[in-house]
C-alpha cells in the first residue's frame, strides 16, 4: 500500500504515481481580495483551487471595479500548481496588508508514517502573478533508523533561502522565472532551491 512517505520522495524526485489513495480531506475552495490590500486601489481578484487526480490547479481572475465572478477564462491557469494526493487540507488564504495582499496556497498532508505542510505565496507585481515565497516542513518516520526531516523557506523578493538550516542566496533570475504560470508542485526542487527529503 502506498503512503505519504512515497509522496515525499516523489515531490523531490519529480515522480508522481497516478491515483494514489487518500485520507479524509478538506480540499479546494476560493479566496477573494484586492492586490493592493486594505487600500483597495489595485485589481480585485478571485482565486480558486480545483483538485484533479493527484494535483490541484490554481486559477485566478482579476477585475478592475469589483471581485470577478470567476465564470470567464482565468488570467492565471496553473494546472499543476499543487499536490492534492494525501492532502488532509488544501486551501487558499489571503494576508491583507496596508498596501498589498499575499495569496497563500496551503497544503497539509499526513498518514500514520509522515506529515508535512507546504505554503506557497503569490503577489501581483508589475502586472504579473509572482511567486514571492515558499516554505515547507516535512517529517518521515523511518522504522529502521532515525526519522527524516526537511525544512525550507524561500523569499524570492530578498533572494534568500534557508534550506535545512543553511542560508544562501538564490541564483540571479529575471521576473519571468517567478511567474506563477510557470510554477508547479516540484519547482523548488527542480530549480535546486530546496533539498529533497534526505538531502542537504
Amino acid at each position: 500500500m502506498r503512503s505519504v512517505s512515497v509522496l515525499l520522495m516523489a515531490v523531490g524526485g519529480g515522480l508522481l504515481a497516478p491515483a494514489l489513495p487518500v485520507v479524509a480531506r478538506d480540499l479546494g475552495g476560493e479566496a477573494t481580495g484586492n492586490w493592493a490590500g486594505a487600500s483597495g486601489e489595485g485589481f480585485f481578484f478571485r482565486a480558486a483551487l480545483e483538485p484533479h487526480a493527484d494535483l490541484a490547479a490554481l486559477r485566478i481572475w482579476n477585475g478592475t471595479n469589483a471581485i470577478p465572478d470567476g465564470k470567464g477564462d482565468p488570467d492565471l491557469n496553473a494546472q499543476e500548481f499543487a499536490l492534492s494526493a494525501f492532502a488532509t487540507s488544501l486551501r487558499l488564504e489571503v494576508i491583507e496588508r496596508a498596501d498589498s495582499s499575499v495569496l497563500q496556497v496551503i497544503t497539509e498532508f499526513a498518514d500514520e508514517e509522515s506529515e508535512g505542510r507546504i505554503v506557497e505565496e503569490i503577489q501581483f507585481i508589475d502586472f504579473q502573478f509572482t511567486i514571492t515565497g515558499y516554505s515547507h516542513e516535512m517529517t518521515l518516520d523511518n522504522f529502521d533508523g532515525p526519522p527524516g526531516y526537511s525544512s525550507c523557506t524561500v523569499d524570492t523578493l530578498s533572494g534568500r533561502v534557508v534550506d535545512n538550516g543553511k542560508e544562501r542566496s538564490l541564483p540571479q533570475m529575471d521576473a519571468d522565472a517567478l511567474n506563477a504560470s510557470n510554477w508547479s508542485y516540484a519547482a523548488v526542487f527542480d530549480r535546486g532551491w530546496c533539498s529533497r527529503l534526505g538531502e542537504g
